[in-house]
């Protein structure tokens, strides 16, 4: 009698728990068909964008000198800012009390010199480079054979020397050495000229003159001719 009740009480028991499942499971179901039909959708992801403040950057106001190049007899510049190589270090300010020298520059002569920037009680030292004046390219010089008599004059002109035309610009960086050549002796001489290290060389002939030979027959025709007058016109 007992086990009786017992059984039917655990069968009561597995009943409730079947139908607490079989609720659960519909109303799953139930949930996911609603959701389904009302289509919701996730939320959007919210792009963040971090904007880095920006910190005006401290002036050094410290200069840093050029190298200054420039063709001899070529003016240089007077303008403090033509100097400096870091302007956007320098305050504005402090540019404005700085004091360029370059009175140590000599434009006239090939060479390196000092120009000073100063501030207050601080100096900068930069650099000038005078070099000399870039030459036109002349890739060959033509020499003539110069043919002179004894106790001649030697000649003083480019043109005599070269058979090219040369540039103006050229012509005083020329160098014609006749240093060899002894006008008062007969002889082949050799002379050079010299250009943007290259030395082109010609001769230079030194001749004695022929005495000149009289014959009769020629002396004869002198004093015929010494001897002719003009005949006078009467009127």
């Amino acid at each position: 009698m007992n086990l009786s009740k017992k059984l039917n009480k655990d069968k009561f028991g597995i009943n409730i728990i079947t139908m607490s499942l079989a609720i659960s499971g519909l109303l799953s179901l139930t949930s996911g068909a609603v959701l389904n039909k009302l289509e919701v959708k996730p939320k959007t992801k919210t792009k963040i964008k971090i904007i880095e403040k920006q910190v005006a950057k401290k002036k050094s106001n410290i200069p840093v000198l050029k190298e200054i190049t420039v063709e001899i007899n070529e003016p240089i510049s007077v303008n403090i800012n033509d100097y400096i190589d870091n302007l956007e270090d320098i305050d504005t300010k402090i540019l404005n009390k700085f004091k360029l020298d370059t009175s140590l520059v000599n434009v006239t002569q090939v060479g390196n010199y000092t120009y000073t920037i100063s501030y207050k009680d601080k100096k900068y030292n930069g650099t000038v480079i005078v070099k000399e004046k870039e030459l036109p390219i002349i890739n060959n010089m033509t020499l003539k054979e110069i043919n002179i008599e004894l106790g001649g004059k030697l000649p003083e002109n480019l043109t005599d020397y070269v058979v090219e035309t040369i540039p103006e610009e050229a012509k005083d960086k020329i160098v014609i050495d006749i240093s060899k050549v002894n006008v008062n002796m007969a002889g082949t001489y050799q002379y050079t000229v010299k250009y943007n290290n290259k030395t082109y060389t010609g001769n230079i002939i030194i001749y004695e003159a022929q005495p000149q030979i009289i014959t009769p027959e020629k002396e004869d025709n002198k004093s015929d001719i010494q001897e002719e007058k003009p005949t006078e016109q009467t009127q």
